[in-house]
C-alpha cells in the first residue's frame, strides 16, 4: 500500500524563454528536492516508512513536475498500530513543508514570514501549534513545522530547491503548482531567496573529558597560540593546543630539545563538539609530565660478575 502526492516545480525567468535549463541548476536543485522529502520523512517516521521521489517531466513551458511516493508495507502499518505511533503521510509531509495544498501554514510559508529575522520567543499554545514571536509580528505553526525550521538538514535542502538557482543569471521565480486545480501553492522571487539560506547552526558541546596519554609529537609550534600534531597511535592523530606554561618556557629556552618523533606522556583535556559537519573534537595538552625520546632502546645482554662459564669459540 502507498500514498502518493505530485506537485509541479517550476522555474522560471529570462534563461528559461526557450523552454531549456542548464542541467548544472537543475540536477542539484532535483538532488536537493529528493534530500528535502526523504530528511522530513525521516523526522516524522524515522525509518516506518521510505519515501521515493521520482521525475515525471516533459519539460514543455519551462517546467517540470516531480512525482513524490511513500511506499509502507502493511506490517510496517501493524508494527505502527501496535505502538501508537501514526505515521506522517506525504501529503501531510509536503503540506508541512509548505509545498503542498493544504490548510496549513508549512515550512516555507513560515519562512517568507521570518524574512531572514530571528525568533524572539516561542510559546505553545495548545492542540500540537505555537506561537513565534518576531518583533511586533507573531505567527502560528504546528511543533512540527518548528521541528522541520530548526532541522540543519532540511534547511540546506530547501536552500538547494529556491535560493541556490535563484542564485543562477536568467532564473527569477522558483513555483510549486497544483496542475489539476491550476492553481499557484508557492511563488518565490529572486527578492525573496536571502530568506531561504539555511541559518548557521549552534554548536552543542556534547563531552568534555581529562585523561592521561602517551603521545607522539609530529609537528612542533614554537609561535604561542599555535597547535602542536599529536598521535596517538592507531591512526589517531590530531592537533592540540599545549597550555603548560612551564614546559612551553623550557622549550622557548632550549631546555627541553626535540627530535623528530619524540615522545611525551601529558594529561589532555578532550571537548566533544556537534557542529553542522558532524561530530568534531579539540584537544589542549594541560601538563606535560615526561618527555622522552622516540628512540627505542635495546636490550644488552652483559655479564658484569665474570662468573658465567666461557665457552670455546665454536662450541
Amino acid at each position: 500500500m502507498a500514498q502518493h502526492a505530485r506537485f509541479h516545480l517550476v522555474y522560471d525567468g529570462p534563461a528559461l524563454a526557450q523552454h531549456q535549463m542548464d542541467v548544472r541548476a537543475l540536477a542539484p536543485a532535483l538532488l536537493a528536492m529528493g534530500d528535502l522529502v526523504e530528511r522530513a520523512n525521516e523526522l516524522f517516521n524515522g525509518g516506518q516508512a521510505k519515501v521515493c521521489v521520482n521525475v515525471r517531466a516533459s519539460f514543455k513551458s519551462g517546467s517540470f513536475g516531480i512525482d513524490l511516493e511513500l511506499a509502507q508495507s502493511l506490517w510496517q502499518r501493524a508494527l505502527d498500530f501496535a505502538n501508537s505511533n501514526p505515521v506522517t503521510g506525504i501529503l501531510s509531509i509536503v503540506g508541512l513543508l509548505g509545498i503542498g495544498k493544504t490548510a496549513c501554514t508549512g515550512m516555507v510559508q513560515a519562512i517568507v514570514f521570518l524574512r531572514g529575522r530571528g525568533v524572539q520567543r516561542i510559546e505553545p499554545i495548545g492542540n500540537g501549534v505555537v506561537r513565534l514571536f518576531v518583533d511586533e509580528e507573531h505567527l502560528d505553526v504546528e511543533e512540527r513545522v518548528l521541528q522541520l525550521l530548526q532541522d540543519y538538514r532540511i534547511r540546506r535542502a530547501l536552500e538547494g530547491v529556491i535560493t541556490d538557482p535563484l542564485s543562477k543569471e536568467g532564473i527569477d521565480t522558483v513555483a510549486v503548482v497544483d496542475q489539476k486545480a491550476q492553481q499557484v501553492l508557492i511563488s518565490i522571487d529572486r527578492t525573496q531567496a536571502a530568506y531561504f539560506k539555511a541559518p548557521n547552526p549552534e554548536e552543542e558541546t556534547l563531552q568534555t573529558d581529562e585523561y592521561v596519554t602517551t603521545l607522539q609529537v609530529l609537528t612542533l609550534a614554537f609561535q604561542d597560540g599555535n597547535k602542536w600534531r599529536f598521535t596517538e597511535g592507531g591512526g589517531n592523530t590530531y592537533f592540540a593546543v599545549v597550555l603548560d606554561e612551564g614546559f612551553l618556557s623550557r622549550v622557548h629556552l632550549n631546555q627541553e630539545q626535540f627530535a623528530k618523533d619524540d615522545i611525551i606522556k601529558a594529561r589532555i583535556k578532550r571537548i566533544q563538539r556537534l557542529t553542522k559537519d558532524g561530530l568534531k573534537a579539540d584537544y589542549e595538552v594541560l601538563e606535560v609530565l615526561e618527555h622522552r625520546s622516540a628512540s627505542p632502546k635495546v636490550q644488552l645482554r652483559m655479564n658484569f660478575g665474570g662468573n658465567e662459564e666461557r665457552k670455546p669459540p665454536g662450541s
